[in-house]
C-alpha cells in the first residue's frame, strides 16, 4: 500500500514461529540465500549501526547505507537513511513480526518517509519499493517456512 508518506508490503502470514522469522530477517550473512529484493546486507546487530546493503528497485543493483535505529526481538527492526536536517528525504523502514501462536506470525514491511521531497519521491519510487517489500515479504515466507519444516523433520 502507498500513501502519501509511507510504503507498506501486503501484509503476509508465515507458517513458522515469529522467533525463527527474526532469526533469518537478522541473519544478514545468509540474505543471498534468500533475498531477491535485497541480496546484500553487511553489518553488525547493534544500534546505530551501519547497514551496507545492495537493494534492487527494478533497475539493478544499488548500494545503500542505512543504520540500525530499532532492534526489538523477536517484534521489530528498523534502520533509517541518515535523516540529517534539511535532507529533501528522510526514510526509517520498519519490519514488525506478530506471533499468532507458537507456530505462525504476520511479517509486513513499512518504510516512512519525510521531507520536503518525499511526494515526488514516493510518486517516482512508491511502486517499486512496494513490489520490493512484497518480494521480500514473499522470499522471507519460503525461507522461514523451509527451515521450520526441516526443523519438524529433524525432531521426529
Amino acid at each position: 500500500m502507498i500513501t502519501e508518506n509511507s510504503v507498506t508490503s501486503e501484509p503476509i502470514t508465515i507458517s513458522a514461529p515469529a522467533e525463527l522469522v527474526w532469526q533469518v530477517i537478522v541473519d544478514f550473512k545468509r540474505y543471498g540465500q534468500w533475498n531477491e529484493f535485497c541480496p546484500s546486507i553487511s553489518g553488525e546487530l547493534k544500534m546505530g549501526e551501519p547497514l551496507v546493503m545492495q537493494v534492487n528497485l527494478g533497475n539493478g543493483l544499488q548500494e545503500q547505507v542505512e543504520s540500525l535505529s530499532c532492534i526489538e526481538p523477536p517484534l521489530k527492526i528498523a534502520w533509517a537513511m541518515e535523516n540529517k536536517p534539511g535532507d529533501p528525504v528522510h526514510a526509517e523502514r520498519f519490519q514488525e513480526i506478530t506471533p499468532l501462536d507458537d507456530r505462525s506470525c504476520s511479517y509486513v514491511s513499512i518504510d516512512y518517509f519525510g521531507g520536503e521531497m518525499c511526494g515526488p519521491m514516493i510518486e517516482a519510487m512508491g511502486k517499486a519499493v512496494e513490489d520490493g517489500f512484497n518480494l521480500c515479504a514473499r522470499n522471507l515466507k519460503a525461507r522461514a517456512e523451509a527451515l521450520y519444516q526441516a526443523q519438524q523433520a529433524g525432531a521426529q
